[in-house]
């Protein structure tokens, strides 16, 4: 597409377990600016994930926290397009072909 990179992209595979989550971000996340120009950075970004995790905070809640932690780093006002989507995977149990359903 005109205006991106053409970079390799790298394709990674792993097994999930039951409660796994999954963080998929846009560059304007870790590359939101304060007013001094200090970036948000990817850093912050797993630091906060991970104190998060440690918390057992749900997923909805780690997502709204660090949606504000973003805006008030940037003083309320992203200058780039910014996505998060926060995943946790729950399978759902496989029926049991011995049990009449």
């Amino acid at each position: 597409m005109p205006g991106h990179c053409n970079h390799p992209r790298t394709v990674h595979q792993a097994q999930l377990e039951p409660g796994d989550r999954v963080l998929i971000h846009t560059d304007g996340v870790t590359e939101a600016r304060t007013a001094t120009g200090q970036a948000f950075g990817e850093d912050q970004l797993v630091d906060f994930i991970t104190r998060a995790l440690a918390a057992g905070e749900p997923a909805p809640e780690a997502l709204r926290r660090l949606i504000h932690t973003i805006l008030d780093h940037h003083d309320g006002r992203l200058q780039d397009d910014a996505t998060l989507v926060l995943a946790e995977w729950h399978p759902s149990p496989r029926p049991d072909p011995l049990v009449a359903q």
